[in-house]
């Protein structure tokens, strides 16, 4: 787990030594054990790479990484889990010896057989340049669901890759924001992290699943090299969840292999808690585990406390870990002073969509105080298993299949995701039925007047008003198409969560918070095993009986306790925003709202937001849906004030 970074050059120019240096210094925090830059012979490449030490801590391990015979030059971030596999085939079959203990020679190796096709062997988490000295070719590549970052701009002749936006715009005498990124975050979205772009104009990521290839003259071809697989499911929801079952134990022993110190972050829901079950009884299983590779589990589960909030799930993880018989660590997460506040927003590359940020930043920097070097985590389950209340679309699916027992299912499993005065699942719920009973009986009333257009138009009488392409360019598109077998709204739904909404702003967020404090955090349920089984699973298996994730806490039956496996209520990590808006940090955003950056704001209606929130704290309401609407502007606002290289008329004129 590392920072990467490098620059290319296509105009014969030599990349000045002080360029990579400043991009690679951009990302320090993110690898504090070592450093590297490397150069070809003509100094037009330059390789740059931030050492955190995982596996391996020699000097063996460090990067640049080259090949014995100098050909494959690679600096990488992340981690190919599955190494050991990989290593024994090559050496068994093409008999390679290996000098290092590292997943990193085992890339470099791979490349060297396999070339791009490696990638379909990895199990990890990657982003990753390898140049070949002989070819002068340069390949980039990102894994299958963007767990890992990767940043590049190619202008004038001049390719930059980094693993920070920030580290990019370093080099840029002048960065603009993008608009479409930038509006969409102001209103709390998503779309951008999905979309292939980033909230600077010029710099984009890297979709999932993606790789690059930039040949001697810098023709540059971007091509999918994942694609989401239907593979196949037993018929049985028991047998399901045996196999779900097996995969997971498999990919948490995978993601055990660390010559660090490792233990896992635990709220009270079944997600982190599953992960943290299955670790138990892999430890307490003789024979399970790599004893050279699982030896560092500390046995330590790291709570986020919120006290005297909706928000605190303290009390069913510290049972947890009195039932697991394991030590529980709480930070406890209160109102940031300002300048702990500011500290994290300097530190996490570009304005974030929530103020969630926070007390994950605040989090790993707990976990790192403690010697924690590598944390397992629950994200995936809730995009996947419907965590997120697709209820709207999961009625339509029961509706569609004339299914009204599982209709009645769905009701159950999100009526009692729990109720607050902040937010009532009963009432999302019954919005939802009322709003879909009332869609569905329309369809029925109208039926005659469809089926006379569809025959109108099987006629070529009647023809289909094509959207306008300029009418989408400037809409922020998912950068991976959806694939045939994804057909049911549950499904597609599903689909989108994970692949473009909102699950991909949620893993630049651990990355972002994670990284700033050296942390390596690593995702069982990211497996991609896991991933391909679950979208191939039909929808009843995720969400039905009067559950949501059901599938999962079929598996868990016997192994994670009922009190959390059975538990219906969501409550979600995120910042007691309510409370905080109305408590300590009030008057800093009141502070924030009433400069003339943020009241003429180009981006959102600044003098509106202000005023709505001070309604908000001036009466009883205590809507978290309302609440939401407020931290993505101010933190924008604040963001564009910081940028050096942006001039006055582009933070406060209208594009």
């Amino acid at each position: 787990m590392c920072g990467i970074s490098g620059i290319a050059h296509y105009n014969g120019l030599a990349v000045p030594t002080e360029a990579i240096q400043t991009l690679t210094n951009a990302i320090a925090h993110r690898g504090p054990n070592g450093q590297g830059i490397w150069f070809n012979n003509n100094n037009t490449i330059a390789l740059g790479h931030r050492r955190l030490a995982i596996l391996d801590l020699s000097e063996a391990g460090s990067q640049p990484m080259t090949t014995a015979e100098q050909r494959f030059h690679i600096v990488f971030n992340g981690e190919v889990f599955n190494f050991i596999e990989i290593r024994e085939e090559l050496n068994k079959k093409y008999n390679l010896e290996f000098v290092t203990d590292s997943d990193t020679e085992v890339i470099l190796r791979a490349y060297e057989v396999w070339g791009k096709e490696m990638l379909h062997r990895f199990n990890g988490m990657w982003a990753l340049a390898i140049y070949d000295t002989h070819t002068d070719e340069l390949f980039l590549a990102r894994d299958r669901f963007g767990i890992k970052p990767l940043y590049y701009s190619f202008e004038n002749q001049e390719f930059i890759w980094a693993s920070e936006v920030q580290a990019i715009a370093k080099l840029q005498p002048s960065i603009s924001p993008c608009k479409e990124a930038v509006e969409n975050l102001a209103k709390g979205g998503f779309d951008a992290h999905g979309s292939g772009k980033t909230y600077l104009e010029k710099i984009y990521t890297l979709p999932a699943g993606h790789c690059i290839k930039l040949d001697p003259q810098g023709q540059m071809t971007i091509e999918q090299w994942y694609f989401l697989r239907q593979v196949h499911v037993p018929a049985t929801l028991e047998a399901q969840a045996l196999h779900l079952r097996e995969l997971i134990f498999d990919a948490c022993k995978l993601r055990l292999r660390s010559d660090v110190p490792v233990a896992t972050c635990l709220s009270g829901g079944v997600d982190s808690g599953s992960i943290t079950a299955v670790i138990n009884q892999l430890n307490t299983a003789s024979g399970t585990l790599d004893a050279q590779y699982a030896q560092n589990y500390k046995h330590i589960g790291f709570c986020a406390s919120f006290e005297g909030t909706p928000l605190d799930e303290k009390d069913q993880a510290l049972r947890l870990t009195e039932t697991l018989d394991l030590s529980l660590e709480v930070c406890n997460v209160t109102e940031p002073t300002i300048a702990e506040l500011e500290e994290a927003m300097h530190s996490c590359d570009g304005p974030m969509h929530a103020l969630a940020f926070f007390p994950i930043w605040k989090l790993y920097k707990h976990i790192r105080s403690k010697g924690i070097t590598v944390t397992l985590d629950g994200q995936g389950p809730d995009e996947m298993l419907g965590g997120y209340q697709p209820i709207h679309e999961a009625l339509s699916t029961a509706l569609a299949q004339h299914d009204w027992h599982w209709f009645d299912e769905i009701i159950e499993a999100y009526q009692h995701q729990g109720e607050s005065k902040q937010v009532s699942s009963k009432r999302n719920v019954k919005k939802a039925k009322q709003r879909i009973l009332r869609q569905h009986f329309r369809q029925i009333l109208l039926w005659p007047r469809l089926q006379a257009g569809k025959i109108l138009r099987n006629m070529g009488i009647l023809k289909v008003q094509d959207l306008a392409e300029n009418n989408l360019s400037n809409v922020l598109k998912p950068a991976i198409d959806r694939p045939a077998f994804i057909s049911t709204p549950i499904d597609k739904s599903l689909f989108n969560q994970f692949f473009f909404n909102p699950l991909p702003a949620i893993l630049q967020q651990y990355d972002r918070c994670s990284m700033a404090h050296g942390i390596e955090c690593r995702m069982p349920f990211m497996d991609y095993r896991i991933v391909e089984f679950i979208f191939s699973l039909p929808a009843q298996s995720k969400i039905g009986k009067g559950y949501t994730k059901l599938v999962l806490r079929e598996a868990m039956n016997g192994i994670l306790p009922d009190f959390i496996r059975l538990n219906r209520t969501k409550i979600g990590f995120n910042a007691p925003i309510v409370d905080w808006f109305r408590g300590g940090l009030k008057d800093w955003m009141l502070s924030q709202m009433s400069t003339s950056s943020f009241l003429a704001n180009p981006y959102f209606d600044g003098k509106d937001l202000k005023q709505r929130f001070e309604d908000f704290v001036a009466t009883d309401n205590q809507s978290w849906a309302e609440a939401w609407a407020f931290w993505p502007a101010v933190h924008l606002n604040w963001w564009l004030q910081q940028q050096p290289n942006f001039k006055p008329q582009e933070v406060l004129a209208k594009p």
